[in-house]
Parts: structure tokens; C-alpha cells; sequence
């Protein structure tokens, strides 16, 4: 049972993160195809949970948007160990998806919660109007190509 728990963690994780990438579509008809199993309604009905999952995601911002994340990835997690107890022969299906959809996913996804900035690139920070501009790292940064230890080279 712990690799259904791992698998329906990996794929309800997969389905928030495709929600808003353009991966989506693909993700969006795989999952809907798996989770229908051939019923015409339940394939409906997963059509419209998915839609309504990234509807929120793209609605939410901020804080809020971190906090839509967890409660939709709780919702997928649960639909997909239900999918995975009830149909042990869609595993392999499920796994062969996840892989695909994930492939599909920006090379460098980043998130973050409260008040805080995840970038995967450059930040810049500043203030007008007599405002006031701060930014703490917290965490290992570098700088692309640091030099090596010794002494400089001229």
C-alpha cells in the first residue's frame, strides 16, 4: 500500500502543478481519460473537477494561492488512492501518465508561500516615492560561475 500512497501523491502533485502550465491540456485529457474508465459520466464529471481545479489555481493569489495548492493536491491525492485501491490495473496507466505529463512541466518549476518571492531567475527589488525596498535571502545562493578558492586571477 505505501506505493499506491507514493504513486497518488506523485500524480494529485502532478495534476496541480500541470494546472497551470501548458501542459495542461494533455495532462487534462489524461487524466480525465483514466479517471472516466471508460464511463462516458464519471469522464464528465473528472472533466469538470479538473476544470475547476485550475480555475481556482489561476484565480488564487498570493498567500491564498499556496494554501489553493495544498487543499486541490489533498483532493487529487484522495481521488487517485481512491482510483488506485478500487482499480489496481490502472497503476501502470497512472505511473505511465504522471511520467508523461511530467516530461510535458517547465524544466524549473518554483513556489512560494506567505510573504515570500520564488524566482528561477534574477529579482530585482526596489521602492519609490520615499518608500522603503528589503529583501532577505534565506538559504544557499550562488552566482552563476563563482570563482574557485586562492587568489584572484588577474
Amino acid at each position: 500500500m505505501p506505493l499506491v500512497a507514493a504513486l497518488a501523491a506523485l500524480a494529485g502533485n502532478t495534476v496541480v502543478t500541470a494546472a497551470v502550465t501548458d501542459a495542461w491540456e494533455a495532462a487534462r485529457k489524461g487524466f480525465a481519460r483514466l479517471l472516466g474508465r471508460g464511463d462516458p459520466g464519471t469522464a464528465q464529471l473528472a472533466e469538470q473537477r479538473l476544470a475547476e481545479t485550475r480555475d481556482q489555481l489561476t484565480r488564487a493569489t498570493g498567500a491564498d494561492l499556496e494554501r489553493t495548492r495544498t487543499a486541490l493536491e489533498s483532493q487529487w491525492v484522495t481521488r487517485l488512492t481512491d482510483l488506485l485501491e478500487e482499480n489496481p490495473g490502472v497503476e501502470a496507466d497512472l505511473r505511465a501518465l504522471v511520467q508523461q505529463v511530467q516530461a510535458q512541466l517547465p524544466a524549473r518549476v518554483v513556489s512560494a508561500a506567505d510573504h515570500a518571492v520564488a524566482a528561477g531567475r534574477d529579482v530585482t527589488i526596489s521602492a519609490d516615492r520615499s518608500g522603503i525596498a528589503a529583501g532577505v535571502i534565506h538559504g544557499n545562493v550562488a552566482p552563476p560561475n563563482p570563482p574557485g578558492p586562492g587568489p584572484a586571477a588577474s
